[in-house]
């Protein structure tokens, strides 16, 4: 499948939460996000959610102004507030998207501190380690609708590019799915639907101080392998594939209304063409609808549930070029 402009990793996820008002006071507050959109949920893009318009979904958007990519979207129910997804999940745990990653544009520890003051937990202490020659601390978050945010800071060397962001983090630009075999995960992204892996690696946490909550012993001794794949192999609006050397729970079961990190959603060219290979790779397809984005367009989606039960939504623009 040629790539264009449009198909170059995830613009915009969906998160569903208990009161979507105050999640995104919170996070607004946390992040430097405003909020660009409230109203209700598009009927299309409910049905690629499996979700019924009668019950009163409404979404508030939220996102970081001076970035045109990375979007929050906060789904509300008017109904009966639904069980949270991957509930008391560790990171090693199978089953929808872990989390979703945002760079610290300055010191982590503010941040952490930021995110803890405001409803959530960190997952361990803040921990460094060294990644393709790249230095960082890293921390991971959570809260009580199992959102959960992984935030980096890179030490060396230093990051440039952001200068034009007022607030304390980048928008969202890459989301974890935890997997029990790389190679097989590998396979469904590289080859099924055509992808590019720009990081492919095995971690060793030398004293086993790791952000993932991994026992000491555990992430000192055991590798935990990692590949990171976006369409077009940048670093923005990728999803990164991590398996882990110990047993975990599994989540797949958890059902599309609960609370939790929804989906990802990606502009793509030609959405019948990427369906052709989702579905020839093994993934689960829910068909195409027209839906609108608002003032981040029309056009029609459908959903691929990928093997790991992470849901990737697929855009195609009405004003989309065909490769």
């Amino acid at each position: 499948m040629t790539n264009s402009a449009h198909d170059n990793g995830y613009d915009e996820l969906i998160a569903i939460v208990a009161d979507a008002d105050a999640s995104a006071e919170r996070l607004c507050q946390i992040m430097g996000f405003v909020v660009g959109h409230r109203g209700l949920v598009d009927p299309g893009l409910l049905a690629l959610h499996e979700l019924d318009p009668a019950q009163g979904w409404r979404e508030i958007v939220i996102g970081q102004p001076q970035c045109d990519r990375g979007r929050i979207r906060l789904w509300q129910c008017a109904g009966a507030v639904a069980p949270a997804r991957r509930l008391g999940a560790q990171a090693w745990d199978v089953g929808g998207l872990f989390d979703v990653s945002l760079r610290s544009l300055g010191p982590i520890d503010d941040l952490l501190a930021g995110f803890c003051r405001n409803g959530f937990s960190a997952m361990a202490p803040v921990a460094d380690f060294n990644m393709g020659g790249l230095d960082v601390r890293e921390a991971l978050v959570r809260d009580g609708d199992s959102l959960c945010f992984a935030m980096a800071e890179r030490i060396s060397p230093p990051l440039t590019g952001w200068d034009h962001v007022e607030g304390p983090v980048s928008n969202p630009f890459n989301s974890v799915i935890t997997v029990e075999d790389l190679d097989e995960a590998k396979r469904f992204f590289l080859d099924g639907l055509g992808w590019t892996a720009l990081v492919d690696t095995t971690l060793v946490h030398e004293g086993g101080r790791n952000v993932m909550g991994l026992p000491l012993d555990v992430a000192r001794d055991k590798p935990v392998a990692l590949t990171i794949v976006q369409q077009q192999g940048r670093m923005e609006g990728s999803v990164e594939l991590i398996a882990y050397p110990c047993e975990g729970h599994d989540f797949r079961g958890d059902q599309p209304h609960w609370r939790g990190l929804a989906s990802l959603s990606f502009p793509i060219s030609n959405l019948e063409a990427l369906l052709e290979r989702a579905e020839a790779a093994g993934a689960a397809i829910v068909p195409p609808r027209s839906i609108d984005r608002g003032i981040h367009g029309r056009g029609q989606a459908a959903a691929v549930i990928t093997p790991w039960a992470a849901r990737l939504v697929f855009f195609q623009p009405d004003n989309a070029a065909r490769p």
